[in-house]
């Protein structure tokens, strides 16, 4: 009794180690995807912070009604129909090799020949007793 749940403890022991990052790492993952637009993170976040003298330029700017980044340059609205999109490649022709039959038929030519022969004598003998 004790062996086994010291068997279960041990199993449960692993599957948590195992599983837990697995579980943290898929968290992340969905997160990641459900704010694609998050603030940059890291070294080269650093150089993204706007200036005082920019923020002046960015409040004229929005004052006009125009849509602005964070950096404060203007944005260009994008069209739908003009969103890039993969063209589909035409198929190219591929050379597909051919079958090398003559092997096959060297090797099975006698087999085929005593097959012949075997079906012409039981179509000589049908045919002389129908």
């Amino acid at each position: 009794m004790e062996m086994l749940f010291l068997m279960f403890v041990c199993g449960l022991a692993v599957a948590t180690l195992v599983f837990w990052p697995l579980l943290h790492r898929a968290n992340r993952k969905a997160e990641a995807s459900q704010q694609p637009e998050a603030a940059p993170r890291g070294k080269h976040a650093l150089g993204a912070a706007a200036a005082p003298g920019e923020e002046t330029a960015t409040a004229e700017a929005s004052s006009e009604g125009e849509k602005t980044d964070r950096e404060g340059e203007p944005t260009q609205p994008v069209k739908i129909d003009e969103a890039i999109a993969p063209q589909p490649r035409a198929p190219e022709p591929m050379e597909m090799p051919e079958i090398p039959t003559d092997i096959f038929e060297a090797r099975y030519q006698a087999k085929f020949n005593r097959s012949k022969r075997r079906l012409e004598r039981l179509r000589s003998e049908i045919s002389k007793t129908g």
